[in-house]
């Protein structure tokens, strides 16, 4: 049920999410199958700052050893100001994460076919995707909506305004 400003407000619920962005929805999705979840936003559900993002999603698609050297440059290109325990959760959970957003419908752009990886910053491999070239954060389901969106599988959280 999504609910909004012109219906009753819940009166119970086992989670509350404030945030209705990429990572409020990833773990509202995360959290429906331990009770009901309720996702409070200060507007509807694709004004957040993930629908206005441009960049693109840095993740090590290549294997063990691509993951190590993400870390590594993660580690250098944050001189010093990095959490390696939560670099290294990031780095290595990102292949799974963008496997989720593939199966959601998330249309990064490809060549030939193939995801396309494009370098950026301080990254010393082509790791880079993108979606609709710039438009990355609308492209991914959550904030687009529509029969590929996890939440409408899910059924099982309300959304507020």
């Amino acid at each position: 049920m999504i609910a909004s400003n012109v219906m009753e407000t819940p009166t119970h619920t086992d989670f509350v999410i404030v945030g209705a962005g990429i990572a409020g929805l990833r773990a509202a999705i995360g959290l429906s199958d331990a009770g009901r979840v309720l996702v409070i936003t200060k507007e509807q559900l694709g004004e957040s700052n993930t629908s206005y993002a441009q960049g693109g999603i840095a993740v090590a698609m290549g294997g063990e050893e691509d993951v190590s050297l993400h870390l590594e440059d993660t580690m250098n290109a944050g001189d010093g100001l990095v959490n390696r325990e939560a670099a290294k959760v990031l780095v290595e959970e990102g292949p799974l994460r963008v496997d989720e957003l593939l199966q959601w419908g998330t249309g990064f752009d490809r060549h030939n076919g193939k995801l396309m990886l494009t370098r950026e910053g301080a990254h010393s491999r082509n790791r880079i995707l993108h979606a609709n070239g710039d438009a990355t954060g609308a492209e991914c389901p959550a904030e687009r909506g529509g029969e590929s969106d996890p939440l409408d599988a899910r059924g099982r959280l309300g959304l507020y305004a």
